[in-house]
C-alpha cells in the first residue's frame, strides 16, 4: 500500500470510508469478507476512481454507479446472461460458486475487474474482462499490486486504452450519497 500511496496520493478528505460496524454489515450482506488490501484502499482513498476512468466499487454509498452491492448484482447478472448465450466464451462461474468471479471495479469503457474467489480472500487473483468481449486476462496479483503495476506501467492490460493510465495519474475523490 505504501508504494501505491507514493505514486497515487490519496485525497486529503476521503469520502465514505466506512467504520468497523459498517464493514461487518457489508460483509454479512455480501456473504464473504473481501481482500484486506481492498478494505485498506477504501479506508485510505474512500469513494472515487483513478484518472476519471477506473472506478472502484464501494459499499458505503447509494450511488448506482459505484455502490458495491448494486453494481455487483448488475455486473453479475449481465455476466450470467452472457454466459447463458455464449457459454463457449464465458468460462468463469460467478460468486458465490467456489472459484467464481466477484467484481470490484469497472472502467468508463465498460471493462470489468473481478476477483477470482478461489481460496482465502487475500489469495484471490484479478480477472479483467474486456468491454463487450469475452476476452479476459488473469493476474496473480492483489488489487493494490495490480493498480500499482498498471499505474507504473510495469503491467500493460490489453483491455485498457493506450492513454490509461495518464502520465500524472490521480485519484478522483467523489462525494456521493
Amino acid at each position: 500500500m505504501d508504494k501505491l500511496i507514493k505514486i497515487l496520493p490519496p485525497p486529503e478528505f476521503p469520502q465514505k470510508t466506512g467504520d468497523k460496524e459498517q464493514w461487518g454489515k457489508f460483509f454479512g450482506a455480501l456473504g464473504t469478507e473481501l481482500p484486506t488490501d481492498y478494505v485498506k484502499f477504501i479506508e485510505i482513498y474512500g469513494t472515487g476512481g483513478i484518472d476519471n476512468f477506473l472506478w472502484i466499487l464501494t459499499p458505503f454509498v447509494n450511488d448506482e454507479n459505484v455502490n458495491y452491492l448494486g453494481r455487483q448484482k448488475e455486473m453479475t447478472d449481465s455476466y450470467i446472461q452472457s454466459k447463458k448465450n455464449f457459454p463457449q466464451y464465458y468460462k468463469h462461474d460467478v460468486y458465490p460458486s467456489s472459484g467464481g468471479i466477484l467484481p470490484w471495479a469497472y472502467t468508463d469503457n465498460g471493462d470489468e475487474l473481478h476477483w477470482l474467489t478461489d481460496g482465502k480472500p487475500d489469495e484471490w487473483k484479478i480477472v479483467v474482462y474486456e468491454s463487450r468481449s469475452p476476452e479476459n486476462y488473469t493476474y496473480s496479483l492483489t488489487m493494490v499490486e495490480f493498480l500499482y503495476q498498471i499505474i507504473t506501467k510495469e503491467l500493460i492490460c490489453n483491455a485498457f486504452p493506450d492513454d490509461f493510465p495518464s502520465d500524472e495519474t490521480t485519484f478522483v475523490s467523489v462525494n456521493v450519497e
